[in-house]
């Protein structure tokens, strides 16, 4: 995390120094709302703790969701003349709302069960596993290039929250459970934007997300690691004053 702060303020500085028009102008405080349409893709794998070299002891997976967001954001922005009308370099805080779901099913797994000695009978047990994400939260820097059109980047973070369910007719088995982690990423983007004359704000704009690997270990001793990536479409308006 360290890291990414200390990227993001380079380009800041950079952006300053480089941009003498910036130092001159007050900022004007900004803030609206924003609709996007989020890609959440993810592949993982989890280790199996009890692996005696027989069975397949690592199951890979990759995921897939679509999803409708809504969030609200903040802004510092300095200078409109360097590119175009309300396009000037913008400094914003933004938090997604709601949580979201990572894969569009529910993953199951049925393993059979065979006879022994704390079985009955043999059967069958089946795992159930899905996670959220919440709490998103980005910090960003936009940077203008020619008339309305800007780049921007970033630090995100977001929380990760697993719910398992088990059923069995073996009474004696005991499911893992997972836990819950943070994570932290990097974002970049393109977009578009403008002002009126009665200071409304638009913005049109398309950035990716890539989150550091979630590494999570059930209380079985088994493994999870997934990589995440979000990519996001977005329609914002809001008011400057």
């Amino acid at each position: 995390m360290n890291k990414l702060k200390q990227m993001l303020m380079t380009v800041i500085a950079i952006t300053f120094l480089t941009t003498s028009v910036f130092a001159i102008e007050m900022p004007r405080l900004g803030f609206g709302v924003t609709g996007s349409i989020a890609g959440i893709n993810a592949s993982g794998s989890e280790s199996d703790a009890n692996n005696t070299g027989t069975e397949a002891s690592v199951q890979t997976k990759k995921l897939s969701n679509n999803a409708i967001v809504g969030s609200y954001y903040v802004e510092l922005s300095f200078g409109d003349s360097y590119a175009g009308t309300g396009n000037g370099l913008t400094f914003g805080y933004e938090q997604i709302l709601g949580e979201t779901d990572v894969s569009a099913d529910k993953l199951t797994r049925t393993d059979v069960i065979t006879d022994d000695a704390a079985v009955t009978a043999a059967g069958s047990s089946t795992y159930n596993a899905e996670a959220e994400i919440d709490n998103i939260n980005n910090m960003y820097v936009e940077i203008p290039l020619r008339g309305m059109l800007f780049v921007k980047a970033g630090i995100s973070s977001i929380d990760v929250t697993t719910k398992e369910a088990h059923t069995s007719d073996d009474t004696g088995s005991t499911p893992g459970t997972l836990g819950n982690a943070s994570l932290d990423g990097t974002n970049y983007g393109v977009g578009f934007k403008g002002i009126t004359d009665s200071n409304l704000v638009w913005k049109v704009s398309y950035e990716e997300t890539d989150y550091d690997t979630l590494s999570i270990k059930s209380s079985t001793g088994n493994t999870i690691k997934a990589d995440l990536d979000v990519s996001k479409g977005s329609v914002s308006v809001g008011y400057r004053f």
